[in-house]
């Protein structure tokens, strides 16, 4: 096995270091949320909702995994080179990043399969993603192999789930209900400090969805002008928020919780209602016609 990652290795040098470290943080968890409220402001809020419930599930999943087989990773073993280390807490089977990028971007891809360069640009996420935990000396083979195989088998299933849920009646209420116990008792499988980051954004986030969908309507898709201001303005107020509590957070973990909460109510309620208020909204040319009754 030694053997496998000097191959892999022999060939380094800080570019390729660098290349290979950025790639890695895209399959980490701020990165997905950062594509999950683009997606949600200017594309498709529903399948954004919906994007977030299967990433946390499972997310949640890949740390139960991992507290079962506690197995020990390749760093520290003679003649293996480990770099990016601060993505490497926790135990070693499965990969989540490996299995985060294995759950996101075939889920993309099924959404807009009919756009064929999502194919490409999920293939390469997903192989390299996991191709640089075994470069980055942080996974073993079977790591990586375990998360894809975990990956695919939680979209499938959800994929055959979700519609049957979405069709639940509930009340408002009852949903915001759901929406703090769900996420909250996921941290019984996903306790480390990327599962508070989640967890917390997810709670937030499916709260604010709901009363989104009740008080406010809000239409996300629109010209690309109106559709960068969002995005900047959005983006900027919650990484200022997420900033102002980076200190505290580095000594409590636990303050993710409440911090990610606020920013995914602010990514699903809070934003839209600003959106709204500078008129930002401006619905695209096909939308505005079929507003108007009109056909082709």
């Amino acid at each position: 096995m030694v053997s496998f990652y000097q191959a892999i290795q022999s060939i380094h040098n800080p570019l390729i270091d660098y290349f290979f470290i950025l790639l890695s943080f895209l399959g980490s968890e701020p990165s997905y949320i950062f594509l999950m409220t683009v997606i949600y402001w200017n594309i498709d809020k529903r399948f954004g909702f919906r994007l977030a419930i299967l990433f946390l599930t499972s997310m949640a999943l890949n740390g139960f995994f991992k507290d079962i087989f506690n197995a020990p990773r390749p760093i520290g073993q003679p003649g293996i080179r480990s770099l990016y280390l601060s993505s490497a807490a926790g135990s070693s089977f499965p990969s989540g990043h490996s299995q985060g990028a294995a759950t996101f971007y075939p889920y993309i891809w099924n959404r807009w399969r009919s756009r064929k360069i999502w194919l490409g640009i999920s293939a390469f996420m997903i192989l390299g993603i996991g191709f640089s935990r075994l470069y980055l000396g942080v996974h073993w083979p079977q790591d990586v192999l375990g998360g894809y195989l975990l990956g695919g088998m939680v979209v499938f299933g959800f994929q055959k789930i979700d519609e049957r849920l979405l069709k639940l009646q509930m009340s408002l209420g009852l949903k915001l209900f759901f929406s703090f116990l769900v996420p909250l008792l996921f941290l019984l499988l996903y306790h480390t400090q990327q599962g508070l980051q989640m967890i917390g954004f997810v709670t937030g986030f499916t709260c604010g969805h709901f009363l989104e969908d009740v008080y406010l309507d809000y239409r996300e898709r629109t010209l690309l002008v109106p559709s960068i201001f969002k995005t900047l303005l959005g983006l900027c107020v919650l990484g200022l928020w997420v900033w102002l509590w980076h200190s505290l957070t580095r000594i409590y973990p636990w303050i993710y919780l409440p911090v990610l909460s606020v920013g995914g109510l602010w990514t699903s309620f809070g934003a839209p209602c600003l959106f709204r208020y500078f008129k930002w909204e401006t619905p695209l040319k096909e939308e505005r016609t079929s507003s108007l009754g009109i056909t082709r």
